[in-house]
């Protein structure tokens, strides 16, 4: 679980830094259409149609400092608000110094929503939202009742379509710049959406295969079980069968004693009482006394004490099963070394013996390493 949250936040820290780009072409491109509109009209350098996009385009250097110091993602989702919360008094206060209220000062509040809602959390979306909503109506309503002044970006009179500057403008801003960048957002999007589902994909895929070899896994387990039933259990109670219709009670009575305990050991395998009982400690124990009382092998066994979550316990003491039992049937070993111990929120095991190897290139696609 820790994995997958340190994945999510590298891949959420990843997507955010393309954004950064985006934001620094955006910006790069209306500081270069304020710069044409500086050029062709008498505004001062100075002016904020120039310096507050600048000053925003700087801004995206400390922001893209403290997101790489981040590490949850609660704490990328709280830099993260933060950031478009300044962005938006940034495009308020230029939508008010360029008089925005008049032409299409609203639409500045367009990638910070889109992103916003994007990335953080719904409630945190709307609150962003909320947030650029009010600024403009504030901006428009204060202007409107005199409590701050209007600016006008162009002081005209009569026909403002005759006014090359103002028309160079609306282009560039509202056409070319507003458009093309959007554009490039989009498909900025796309190519996220993209990635992520080839990634989808590809894990559908491999978790399509995994779920074959576990349902072939399964039927193999079930014919080892039907197997065990008509090979050992079948034959013996058909032998005790025998002794009693020759009135061997004596030899009826073995053969069933053998029945009892080949059936209590082939419950044993399919799930051990004392993992129900005691905890994966003591069930593992119980496992190495077999498998050394089977193959003769020296066993060393370093088990953590407490109980674990109960799928964690079914999940380990399986693995651990069928480790020994591939040493077993493959490796002829005869020392063996079992570890499992808890590392910060996780069980981590190893098992190590001196038997025969095998090469992992050349080894079949076995049902056994694909449950494990």
């Amino acid at each position: 679980m820790a994995m997958r949250r340190q994945d999510r936040l590298a891949e959420t820290r990843r997507i955010i830094e393309r954004t950064i780009l985006v934001r620094r072409v955006s910006l790069g491109v209306f500081c270069l259409v304020a710069l044409i509109v500086v050029l062709f009209s008498e505004i001062s350098p100075l002016n904020p149609l120039f310096s507050v996009p600048f000053a925003w385009l700087l801004l995206t250097l400390p922001f893209q400092y403290l997101l790489r110091r981040q590490r949850s993602l609660r704490a990328l989702d709280n830099v993260h608000a933060a950031f478009f919360s300044v962005e938006i008094l940034l495009v308020a206060y230029l939508i008010h110094r360029m008089g925005g209220v008049e032409w299409i000062g609203v639409v500045f509040y367009l990638f910070t929503v889109m992103y916003a809602n994007f990335f953080l959390p719904k409630v945190a979306g709307y609150v962003v939202t909320g947030l650029a909503i009010g600024s403009y109506a504030a901006v428009a309503f204060l202007e409107y009742f005199g409590v701050i002044p209007h600016y006008r970006l162009f002081q005209l009179a009569g026909q403002p379509h005759r006014y090359l500057p103002y028309v160079v403008t609306t282009v560039l801003a509202g056409g070319v710049g507003l458009y093309s960048i959007l554009a490039f957002t989009v498909r900025a999007f796309a190519g996220i959406y993209e990635r992520q589902r080839r990634e989808l994909l590809l894990r559908e895929r491999a978790l399509s295969r995994l779920s074959a070899k576990l349902l072939s896994a399964q039927e193999e387990e079930r014919r080892r079980i039907a197997r065990r039933l008509h090979d050992e259990l079948g034959q013996t109670l058909a032998a005790a069968r025998w002794a009693l219709a020759a009135g061997n009670r004596k030899e009826a009575e073995r053969l069933l004693g053998e029945t009892i305990e080949g059936a209590r050991s082939l419950a044993r395998d399919l799930r051990p009482p004392l993992l129900d009982e005691l905890g994966l400690g003591p069930a593992v124990r119980n496992l190495v006394e077999r498998f050394s009382a089977a193959t003769q092998a020296e066993v060393r066994a370093d088990l953590p004490e407490g109980r674990f979550p109960e799928e964690v316990e079914t999940a380990a003491f399986r693995v651990l099963q069928e480790a020994l039992e591939n040493i077993r049937r493959h490796a002829g070993a005869r020392h063996v070394s079992l570890r499992l111990e808890r590392e910060g929120g996780k069980l981590v095991g190893e098992v190590r013996d001196d038997g025969r190897g095998f090469d992992l290139r050349r080894t079949p696609d076995g049902l056994g390493l694909s449950g494990m």
